[in-house]
C-alpha cells in the first residue's frame, strides 16, 4: 500500500491516557450560504455514469428547481479532510485488532491530497491523531489502538467533535467522516438531532462501518487475538424521526441523513472490502451546490436530484438541509 497522502428523498459515532483529550464543548466555524451535495450516479447494476455537467442534474429545493452548479471533475476529489471516529471500549476489542490493519487503505478514500485525523470514543472522547498526511504518523496512531477498560461508547459524541474539527477546514474542502462501531451508542452526552444537523450545516458526509461486539471475537485469528479489558419538514417531527432512526440503528441513520452509506464487518477481509468501496464512491462523486434562499427561522429543506433524460439512473445524495441554524431541544 502507499503512503497517506494526502440518496433524493428525505427519509432520514479512547486510546491511550496520554493522547490530547477534548475536555471543552466542540465549537463550529460558521460559512457563507452554499448547499454543497454530493451526488452518487449509477446504472441499476451498480456501474457508475460518468462524465455529467451543469444541465444534465435537476436539483429540487421542496419541490421548487434551483440553479445547481457541478464542480470541475478531479478538483473535487482531491481535497478530502477524513476523520475516523472508532469505538475503542472494551467490547469493541476483537473489531480493534482488525481496525489496527487497515491504515494502509486510507489513500483509497483521501487520495493523493487528503489528510486523515483519528478521533476515539469510550468512556472519554480523545483526538490522538489531529489532520496530516503524514503517513508515519497515521500508521502510527492507528498501530496504538486498543481496548481501554471502559463500558461506554461515546461514538456520537466523537462524530460530534469530528463534525467541530471538520467545519476548520475550507468550504470547498470535501468533508468525509468513517465511523467504526456499533451500530448503537453507548453513553454519549449529545442528541442524535444535534449531531445530525450540524452535519448537514457543515456538508459533512458520514460512513459507517459497524460491527457486532458479540461476533467478532470468533472471527480474530488466534495469532492476533490477546485477552482484552473486562467491562461491563417539521422542526419537531424532524428530530423525533431522528431519534427513532438513531435509537434502532445509530449507523445507519448518520449515513443515511448526511448522504453516506452503513457498511459492516466482522472479519478483517470485510472491513477491506468495506474501506475499498467507500474510496470507489467518494472518488466517482459529483458535487453540485447552489446557494440558498435566506431563511430567519430554521426549515428543513427536503432535496431530491434526477438526472435529466435518465430516469432510470440510481442516484444517492444527502437527503437535505437546514436553512438556517435551529434551536436544539
Amino acid at each position: 500500500m502507499k503512503p497517506v497522502r494526502g440518496w433524493t428523498k428525505f427519509t432520514f459515532a479512547l486510546l491511550c491516557c496520554g493522547a490530547c483529550g477534548l475536555t471543552q464543548e466542540p465549537t463550529f466555524k460558521t460559512q457563507a450560504p452554499l448547499v454543497l451535495v454530493p451526488v452518487t450516479v449509477s446504472t441499476k447494476t451498480g456501474e457508475r455514469i460518468w462524465g455529467l455537467q451543469d444541465g444534465d442534474f435537476q436539483l429540487l429545493d421542496n419541490g421548487q428547481e434551483r440553479k445547481a452548479t457541478v464542480e470541475p471533475w478531479g478538483t473535487y476529489q482531491s481535497h478530502v479532510s477524513l476523520v475516523i471516529v472508532i469505538q475503542t471500549s472494551s467490547l469493541s476489542h476483537s473489531a480493534i485488532l482488525k481496525v489496527k490493519k487497515i491504515a494502509g487503505m486510507l489513500d483509497s478514500i483521501t487520495g493523493e491530497g487528503g489528510e486523515v485525523a483519528v478521533v476515539t470514543a469510550d468512556d472519554d472522547v480523545q483526538t490522538p491523531l489531529d489532520f496530516t498526511t503524514r503517513w508515519e504518523s497515521i500508521q502510527e496512531t492507528f498501530e496504538k489502538l486498543k481496548a481501554r477498560d471502559a463500558c461506554a461508547g461515546r461514538v456520537l459524541d466523537g462524530v460530534e467533535a469530528a463534525i467541530a474539527m471538520l467545519s476548520q477546514k475550507p468550504q470547498g474542502q470535501r468533508r468525509l467522516i468513517l465511523v467504526l462501531s456499533e451500530a448503537r451508542d453507548r453513553g454519549s452526552k449529545a442528541k442524535a438531532s444535534d449531531v445530525l444537523t450540524h452535519a448537514q450545516q457543515q456538508s459533512v458526509t458520514i460512513y459507517t462501518a459497524t460491527y457486532s461486539a458479540y461476533v467478532t471475537p470468533f472471527t480474530t485469528k488466534g495469532a492476533d487475538y490477546q485477552a482484552g479489558p473486562i467491562g461491563g419538514g417539521d422542526l419537531f417531527q424532524v428530530f423525533i424521526e431522528i431519534a427513532r432512526a438513531t435509537k434502532q440503528n445509530m449507523g445507519k441513520a448518520l449515513a443515511e441523513y448526511t448522504g453516506g452509506r452503513q457498511l459492516g464487518f466482522n472479519t478483517l477481509h470485510h472491513l477491506e472490502e468495506d474501506l475499498a468501496e467507500i474510496g470507489k464512491e467518494v472518488h466517482s462523486q459529483y458535487q453540485l451546490s447552489f446557494v440558498p434562499s435566506t431563511e430567519q427561522t430554521p426549515v428543513y429543506h427536503e432535496i431530491t436530484v434526477k438526472v435529466k433524460g435518465n430516469p432510470d439512473a440510481l442516484i444517492r445524495a444527502r437527503p437535505g438541509y437546514w436553512s438556517a441554524s435551529p434551536a436544539i431541544r
